[in-house]
């Protein structure tokens, strides 16, 4: 007897139940087995043909939130939150359907309740010279894995920062012996005005030095949203040296910087991430003494290059790190941006390994490239290319320093909350010089109790979100249940944040970050109250 069925999505396709009283051929057998097989997979299975579904498995059915058998005939676009993604997933299956008639894609599929999963898109065509026939698809949830990347990510940053905790503390105790030291200066003989506001202009100094240390620590600790500006490669380099820097006082850092870099479109946390990462790995490949090398380039990528992958064409900054440490073997740099490699062993403090999957993927997501080149024995360098910034003007900040007398003032009442009595102190003394009339809070209760009776002498709040008994966000909230278009600036020593980030947008107003000196503070609260 013939067999019933001649190709497998024939089979498929039918919705039968198979149990005709006819001779059973073993071809039809066959089929059976891979019927059941491919319904009983752990993974979600389905036909689709001019992006429409047609048979599906069951555990697709479950994974997307529908009923079994329920799919069939539905638009595909109704599984992607926006047409962008909806389109960008087609062109890249389908053009690499095209190539080797096997596709691998990455996305967040919708489910039926609105929710959304991570999952990888595997396809290939069911007739190979005819894609109009339709593609069977498997689709895997990824969820888990993308969470473990992102814990491994935040792992590999908090290990960076225990790494560094030895020369941060070094970095500020001299700081604070500085400060001591001006302090003791200044109380011998305070009538010299003029030797007084020297030592105060060394202690702003001081104070300005420790902020961008903790600024650059938070920044590095931070998750990963990027922020984008127009960067001078040359600065973050520096920047994160002078955390580096303490770390390992045996290696000599040999620093060459391209005279006029190309800027870059670049998140500074990020950059300042990979550069540490590299400086400790390199500094890990060093057990005892020697040398890295830092410098940038400035280069032009043609359309006829030699690279054996894709690069788009144009300007780019090289930054290249280099070592004269243990070196790796061929084997050990084809995995070292693996996620989960690591030439470490339990409680090993040498190697290579960290955060280098990290680094790969920032690089990558900035449009750039990373290359390696190392022998065993000889050191490695590191090669980072990011693409030039077709802004030319980087943002250059600097700090004004006018006297008292050119500073904003005010005449306002303003509500201060803050549960640390120096803050108090210090910023009561700051509104009081600056013309305003302080009320001060010291936890979130007490400051919406003092808002409520007193809210129309009020004109702005200066909230802390840290405080015991209610916390900055909960009187945030009870304070714009009193009167929403009431003006709050938020004070923390934190970064800006998603936290942070939600407030600016539920009607606050301004965030200014600890420490601050007296002209930023009265050049916010004009900012706010004008």
């Amino acid at each position: 007897m013939e067999p019933k069925y001649n190709r497998v999505e024939e089979y498929i396709k039918d919705d039968s139940t198979h149990d005709e009283p006819f001779a059973v051929t073993e071809q039809d057998l066959t089929l059976q087995e891979m019927r059941a097989m491919l319904e009983s997979s752990p993974a979600g299975i389905g036909i689709v043909k001019n992006r429409v579904l047609g048979w599906t498995n069951d555990i697709l059915c479950s994974m997307l939130g529908y009923e079994s058998n329920s799919l069939k005939g539905k638009d595909t676009r109704i599984f992607y939150a926006d047409q962008k993604e909806y389109d960008r997933v087609g062109v890249d299956l389908y053009s690499k359907l095209d190539k080797c008639n096997i596709g691998l894609v990455e996305t967040k599929l919708v489910k039926k309740d609105g929710s959304m999963f991570d999952c990888r898109i595997r396809a290939s065509r069911l007739n190979k010279q005819d894609l109009s026939k339709g593609i069977i698809f498997v689709i895997t949830d990824i969820s888990e894995l993308k969470l473990l990347q992102i814990q491994l990510h935040q792992a590999q940053k908090m290990e960076a920062i225990g790494v560094l905790a030895g020369g941060i503390s070094h970095d500020f105790n001299n700081i604070l012996m500085g400060v001591q030291g001006h302090l003791s200066l200044m109380q011998i003989d305070v009538s010299n005005t003029e030797k007084v506001t020297a030592h105060a202009k060394h202690i702003r100094r001081l104070v300005k030095t420790a902020a961008e240390l903790t600024g650059r620590l938070l920044g590095f600790a931070r998750g990963g949203k990027y922020q984008i500006s127009v960067l001078n490669v040359n600065e973050l380099l520096a920047m994160s040296l002078t955390i580096f820097n303490p770390t390992r006082k045996d290696i000599i850092v040999h620093e060459t910087y391209e005279e006029k870099p190309h800027p870059v479109d670049a998140d500074q946390s990020q950059l300042e991430q990979i550069f540490l990462n590299l400086l400790i790995n390199a500094s890990q490949a060093l057990p005892e003494h020697g040398d890295i090398f830092v410098t940038t380039r400035n280069i032009v990528i043609k359309e006829d290059h030699d690279y054996l992958f894709e690069i788009h064409p144009g300007k780019y900054i090289k930054v290249t790190i280099k070592d004269t440490g243990i070196g790796m073997d061929l084997e050990t740099q084809d995995k070292i941006f693996d996620p989960f490699f690591s030439t470490k062993g339990i409680g090993d403090k040498k190697g290579r390994g960290l955060g280098l999957s990290t680094v790969y993927g920032i690089v990558k997501n900035h449009g750039g490239f990373i290359l390696v080149d190392s022998e065993k024995g000889k050191g490695a360098s590191f090669h980072i290319c990011l693409p030039a910034s077709k802004n030319i003007q980087v943002k250059e900040i600097k700090e004004e320093s006018p006297s008292f007398e050119q500073m904003q003032k005010g005449s306002e009442t303003v509500l201060l909350v803050d549960d640390e009595e120096d803050i108090i102190n210090v910023g009561k003394n700051f509104l009081e010089k600056l013309g305003y009339k302080p009320m001060i809070a010291r936890n979130g209760l007490e400051a919406v109790e003092i808002f409520r009776l007193y809210k129309d002498d009020i004109s702005l709040i200066v909230l802390d979100l840290i405080m015991p008994k209610m916390n900055g966000k909960q009187a945030f909230a009870e304070i714009k249940n009193i009167q929403e278009d009431a003006k709050i600036l938020i004070s923390t020593g934190y970064a800006v944040d998603e936290k942070i980030e939600g407030f600016l947008n539920k009607g606050c107003h301004g965030f200014i970050q600890k420490p601050f000196s007296m002209n930023t503070f009265a050049r916010t609260l004009r900012q706010i109250l004008d």
